[in-house]
């Protein structure tokens, strides 16, 4: 029978309770909204892309002031210590990630493309050794090295150091810092009697904190020493007063000038960049600099006779100063290495600071870097193969060495 419409049926008797499931589902939490991933993404990105484009900025700020100011502005010298390959590696790694990220990308790149246009030439690289074929060095081309030898032999083996010097078998050795050290003070030396049981033969010349040995007979010795320098920082006022010594020689009928040259350091690295004691250094140094380096273009430039330069110039690839030099050939460009760098020495050398020129009518035909065994010196050596140009001997009035001059040595 059916339930009468309007009677209330009655609910049915509760069963037994259903067992809890053993394994419950983990609770899911509030539901995720479906950007919250992205978001994450799109914050982390966005940072990234802040931050290249700082990274960009800022290397592009120090690319155009090294332009502008380097070997022009004396405080540069306190600032530029990145290594001068820097100036295209960064730009470049920079590149990459600024063009993958979304954030400020346009003016990354273009901030990345403007520091390395302006970088490439600050870099100090010569793309030409990669293809350079150096061929056969004529028997009888001059062989020139030269080297800051670092305080000579004072912290090694005196036997070792001359044994390095040797196996060179140079026509001509121009060695900066023959010197040794007292605490932070230069002081003279003489080392003139192992030197002339090393090199039997040699003509020798030497002032200040130089030593220019030469198998050609000498015709000429002058130390530069420029008017108006300030007083010496030590009891040797030569190793201040004297950062070039010209060497004129001989050879087959034709005068050679060497310049020996060790020019002022651009700054003091054992002194705090954040004291005015390190600025008031770097001014002095870049003071005494300028003064040498006029004293230096005005002999050039009174100089008719084919020259060698060469030495620890202390100046950066790209370098304003590098105008002191024009009108004589960077050597470096007969060479077989890309990135030139001399210090330190050793396979990760980061800059160069020690060059060698020529005039341009001489045949370079060969420049190659060496590392010096450990522990003779922190600057990489120099050697050059060249040949004169061709010229008649001179006239009976030219030059002579002086019968006094106490620089000339046999």
């Amino acid at each position: 029978m059916s339930t009468p419409i309007g009677v209330d049926r009655q609910p049915p008797e509760p069963g037994p309770a259903p067992a809890p499931d053993p394994h419950p589902a983990p609770d899911p939490g509030p539901a995720a909204g479906p950007s919250a991933g992205p978001s994450r993404r799109a914050r982390a990105a966005r940072a990234a892309g802040t931050l290249l484009f700082v990274l960009a900025a800022l290397w592009a700020l120090n690319t155009v002031l090294r332009t502008a100011f380097s070997g022009r502005w004396w405080l540069w010298n306190g600032i530029d210590l990145a290594p001068p390959l820097a100036y295209l590696a960064l730009p470049l790694a920079l590149l990459i990630p600024a063009a993958l990220l979304r954030r400020l990308r346009r003016s990354t790149l273009l901030l990345s493309a403007l520091a390395l246009l302006l970088g490439a030439g600050q870099a100090g690289l010569h793309p030409g050794a990669l293809l350079r074929d150096p061929g056969p060095v004529p028997a009888d081309a001059l062989r020139v090295v030269t080297w800051n030898t670092f305080f000579w032999h004072q912290d090694s083996d005196p036997e070792r150091f001359y044994t390095y010097l040797r196996r060179y078998d140079a026509d001509v050795y121009l060695l900066q810092e023959y010197q040794n050290a007292r605490g932070d003070r230069p002081v003279p030396i003489d080392d003139l009697a192992r030197i002339r049981a090393a090199f039997p033969g040699y003509r020798i010349a030497t002032e200040g904190g130089f030593l220019t040995l030469s198998r050609h007979p000498v015709t000429l010795t002058r130390a530069l020493r420029p008017a108006g320098l300030p007083a010496p920082a030590t009891d040797w006022p030569d190793y201040w007063d004297v950062r070039v010594l010209r060497t004129d020689i001989r050879v087959a009928g034709r005068t050679l000038s060497l310049y020996n040259t060790h020019l002022p350091d651009l700054l003091n690295v054992d002194r705090n960049p954040l004291t005015p004691s390190y600025y008031h250094e770097v001014g002095s140094h870049a003071h005494r600099r300028l003064l040498h380096l006029r004293a230096l273009r005005a002999d050039l430039d009174a100089n008719d006779h084919p020259v060698v330069l060469g030495g620890d110039l202390n100046v950066l690839p790209g370098s304003e100063d590098l105008r002191w030099f024009r009108g004589l050939r960077d050597t470096a460009d007969s060479g077989t290495d890309l990135y030139p760098a001399t210090f330190p020495a050793g396979p990760a050398a980061l800059w160069r600071l020690d060059w060698t020129f020529a005039s341009p009518d001489i045949d370079v035909h060969r420049q190659s870097l060496e590392n010096p065994p450990a522990g003779l010196s922190t600057h990489r050596l120099i050697q050059l193969r060249l040949s004169l140009p061709e010229q008649p001997p001179a006239g009976p009035d030219g030059d002579r060495p002086a019968a006094d001059d106490p620089k000339v040595q046999p």
